[in-house]
């Protein structure tokens, strides 16, 4: 398991305490599924905020979310839980301060239909396990009627052209790859507008760097890079060995343009004083543990989006940057097989998708044609 999954499925077992009886017993279905610890959390998340929603608007006498009984889910009205999507796409106006306890800037911001319809999606699954799966004792179902089967999720389907027009203008494509990293490790240090932040790039310059091209150089998700130990790097053959979804074990190779910029991480990566026995290849401190650990996922995607920001393309992730390297390894060595390998896909057509980013390719066999 790696280390974020690791995390992650400590998170959940402190955390499912907090639950009423039964999603305890939905999470425990969950697991027979093979669904990831992080997976399992996100559907805690979302059964979360609704329940708390149904406590602020008195849709249930519990003053705890655990002592929710199965009843008040019995009795909700299909007019209530339209209530709760509208609440969700109107909740950023009020900074959802009536279901946070501490708001945030991102509380401030507007829920995305899909992540809306991600929120909606987790308590569909709860109400259908509940109603048609799950059984008590006497073999009867634990809800007697389902309100979340009367709602319908607004889906809109993208063609491959479509969904590959909407990702291009978030990747990069090109001298944009080399543009980007150049401007992480020597661009920069021009947008930290006081002496503290610039003391802070330079002290963090190389392992930024570093991870963005190592993404760039080959296709790796964020976990894989933060799980990775100094014993998985096999240099002299380009090489890491990882745990990829599915447990899978795997040893996807990366290019020598990433292998510069790991290589001159790695000499200074002693100056963030890890312990002997810390492993971990890239290494964070903060004021409460002063001795390198393990960066977390969290603070990768935080990094890149700064980055990302500065540079001008705001709609650059940690994500893309891995749709970046699958996009141009096509561009310039079109068998989708190997990608495949490269990226950890089990089926071809999750590789494909990169296939039909590249419009101008299309194009171009489209002027050929005739």
């Amino acid at each position: 398991m790696s280390v974020t999954k690791q995390r992650d499925a400590l998170q959940l077992l402190q955390s499912i305490g907090s639950y009423p009886w039964y999603v305890e017993k939905f999470i425990e279905h969950k697991k027979t599924k093979k669904n990831s610890p992080s997976t399992l959390l996100g559907y805690l998340r979302d059964c979360s905020f609704f329940f708390r929603w149904m406590m602020t608007e008195g849709l249930t006498a519990a003053t705890d979310m655990k002592e929710i009984p199965l009843a008040d889910l019995n009795e909700l009205k299909k007019e209530s839980v339209e209530s709760y999507i509208l609440y969700l796409q109107e909740s950023h106006l009020y900074e959802r301060s009536a279901l946070l306890t501490h708001p945030t800037k991102s509380s401030r911001k507007e829920y995305s239909d899909k992540t809306i319809s991600r929120k909606i999606s987790s308590l569909k699954s709860l109400f259908h396990y509940l109603s048609v799966i799950a059984e008590d004792e006497h073999g009867d179902s634990y809800l007697k009627r389902n309100v979340l089967a009367k709602i319908e999720l607004e889906t809109t389907e993208l063609t491959p052209l479509a969904r590959a027009h909407a990702i291009r203008a978030k990747i990069l494509i090109d001298d944009e790859i080399y543009q980007f990293v150049d401007f992480i490790y020597n661009g920069y240090l021009a947008h930290c507008q006081t002496t503290k932040k610039q003391q802070y790039h330079m002290q963090n310059r190389d392992r930024d760097t570093a991870i963005v091209a190592m993404i760039l150089s080959g296709g790796f998700r964020v976990s894989e890079i933060v799980s990775l130990n100094l014993s998985d790097i096999v240099l002299e053959k380009n090489q890491l060995k990882m745990i990829r979804k599915g447990k899978k074990e795997d040893a996807p190779f990366f290019s020598d343009w990433g292998k510069e910029y790991l290589a001159r991480y790695l000499q200074v990566r002693a100056n963030y004083h890890p312990s002997a026995q810390e492993d971990a290849v890239f290494l964070a401190v903060s004021p409460s543990n002063p001795h390198g650990h393990r960066i977390e996922v969290r603070s990768v995607q935080k990094l890149v989006k700064k980055y990302a920001k500065a540079f001008g393309i705001p709609d650059l992730s940690v994500h893309k940057l891995r749709h970046s390297f699958a996009t141009q390894f096509l561009r310039l060595n079109p068998d989708p097989h190997q990608l495949q390998a490269q990226l950890g896909h089990s089926k071809i057509e999750t590789t494909m998708q990169y296939a039909h980013v590249l419009e101008d390719a299309l194009s171009k066999a489209v002027n050929r044609t005739t």
